[in-house]
């Protein structure tokens, strides 16, 4: 068994930067704000990328390659990450240097390191282990390709050659079939955001309709859930409704945008989706506690 270290470059002060920007531009607006649903979702958007961008730090510091007979490991984060490569699986490999030209689809990245999954070109979509630009080693196999940039990568080069894989590719392996309706985990998320947005819309409509909703109800709140301003029962069902539709066209969104990136990735396409599932219990949540405090 032969363990391969990854070569580590100035990605992490990159990833740093832009924690620091983030948090800084969540911290003003929280600040300036004095909206309780403006604040709800910058504390949610501040937990959910603190903790999107504390995985990725944590995967630069430790992601590594472990080789034996027949498979390649690609490990991280004290093997919470790992990836298992079938040696015979493997048609070809390709080495890099430079800069890294390709869109990203999900994770971090920039020119001189990538970690997620991303386009590259002339590459394919590829599952992206790279810390450093300086030696980016590609693998191909049938399902998707793999970027690795390990120290010793002429060792590595030289497994590749032992087991007769040969260098260089150029097929873009893009799956043209990634048809989301058929995948019952998609469907189950989607129907599951549906579903939330449904009883966000109707709840307070048929509260409205059965009369147990007060004459008069806040319809807006500052940042501590002081109600600045009142209106009635009418205007707060209809306030309700409004933003369960706006949460219906966000679910839309976020479906056809997860339609139009499955073509090049299913599995990062459900980012989407998951966005919209976290609005609509954002939203929930929040008419929820009013009703309960109003009720």
């Amino acid at each position: 068994m032969s363990i391969y270290n990854s070569r580590r470059g100035m990605g992490l002060f990159y990833q740093i930067f832009i924690v620091a920007v983030v948090n800084t531009a969540i911290g003003v607006l929280l600040f300036l704000s004095n909206s309780y649903v403006i604040n709800v979702f910058s504390k949610i958007l501040c937990v959910v990328f603190n903790l999107y961008m504390l995985y990725y730090i944590a995967l630069f510091f430790t992601v590594k390659l472990v080789i034996d007979e027949e498979y390649i490991y690609i490990l991280g984060i004290f093997n919470f990450k790992k990836v298992k490569i079938p040696i015979k699986d493997i048609e070809a490999y390709t080495v890099a240097t430079g800069k890294i030209k390709g869109v990203r689809l999900s994770g971090v990245c920039n020119n001189n390191f990538a970690l997620g999954r991303s386009i590259i070109d002339k590459i394919g979509v590829t599952r992206m282990f790279v810390t450093s630009n300086e030696v980016i080693i590609y693998i191909k196999t049938p399902e998707i390709n793999y970027a690795i940039s390990p120290k010793e990568y002429v060792s590595l080069e030289n497994l590749f050659k032992e087991h007769n894989i040969p260098s260089g590719f150029y097929e873009i392996n893009y799956k043209k079939n990634n048809a989301l309706y058929k995948d019952k985990k998609f469907i189950r998320l989607f129907l599951v955001v549906s579903i939330i947005i449904i009883i966000m819309t109707l709840n307070p409509f048929i509260l409205y309709i059965i009369g147990k909703l007060p004459r008069t109800m806040p319809l807006n709140y500052d940042a501590a859930f002081k109600p600045l301003l009142y209106g009635t029962s009418k205007q707060f069902a209809f306030r309700q409704m409004v933003y369960g539709a706006l949460n219906m066209i966000v679910l839309f969104c976020m479906y056809y945008a997860s339609y139009f990136h499955a073509k090049y990735d299913k599995k990062s396409s459900f980012i989407y989706i998951y966005m919209a599932l976290i609005v609509s219990i954002g939203f929930l949540g929040m008419q929820f506690r009013i009703l309960s405090t109003n009720l």
